[in-house]
């Protein structure tokens, strides 16, 4: 009898062992759950943060002697320069945009109809809510635009007369692109045209994510991301 009650005591605190490990795993998986959730309002964050990122690493390019140093679209990133055209555009003068923004992971979407109409309709608003914007940063790119490009044809000249050597020539060109894109930024943070930017895109992928279904939501997430 002795001896029973001792085996019984043992089932019991192996009993409570287990159901105390069983309870913390739940507890444990339960705050995992709680704390890898992300709303909506924090995936557009995620994503318009993404988008000013790319605003701020734009290529500075030396490989056309009439540009002599310059950006692609202005120093603008493809996803602020989208127009609701480009949703089914097919020509070949705005593949360049369709290619690298927003657009492209839109149409791998296999959208309803009624998704592709109100998908331009917001772009048309998004395109409009961007407009002045646009107009700024391109006024800023082609004041110093004309500047460095006079300053990278004087480089290019010392390179031609022997004034610098090659390896000289290159290092002089990599600060001048350095310094190109610093102003560049610095202007548009002036002008806050990251801030509009940024409202803009906020605000479309807000409306987007009520037309997608939650599977192409994620699918469109996951496309962007990369």
């Amino acid at each position: 009898m002795f001896q029973k009650r001792i085996n019984m005591k043992k089932v019991y605190r192996i009993s409570f062992i287990l159901l105390f490990a069983a309870l913390t795993t739940f507890s444990g998986c339960k705050k995992q759950n709680e704390t890898t959730t992300v709303s909506p309002e924090d995936e557009i964050i995620a994503l318009t943060d993404k988008a000013i990122t790319v605003m701020d690493s734009q290529e500075v390019y030396t490989d056309d002697t009439d540009q002599g140093i310059y950006m692609k679209n202005d120093g603008i990133p493809a996803d602020f320069l989208v127009e609701e055209t480009d949703l089914e555009g097919k020509d070949t003068l705005r593949q360049k945009i369709r290619d690298h923004s927003f657009i492209a992971c839109l149409r791998g979407l296999n959208l309803t109809e009624t998704q592709v109409y109100e998908i331009k309709q917001d772009i048309k608003v998004y395109r409009e809510c961007n407009e002045k914007a646009v107009q700024r940063a391109k006024a800023i790119y082609r004041d110093l635009h004309e500047k460095y490009k006079a300053k990278y044809k004087r480089i290019y000249a010392a390179l031609q007369d022997g004034s610098i050597s090659k390896e000289k020539f290159k290092t002089l060109v990599a600060e001048l692109k350095i310094e190109f894109r610093r102003e560049v930024k610095s202007l548009q943070l002036k002008e806050k045209l990251q801030e509009a930017f940024k409202n803009c895109f906020r605000v479309f992928l807000k409306d987007l994510h009520s037309i997608l279904t939650e599977r192409q939501w994620n699918a469109f997430k996951e496309c962007y991301k990369r």
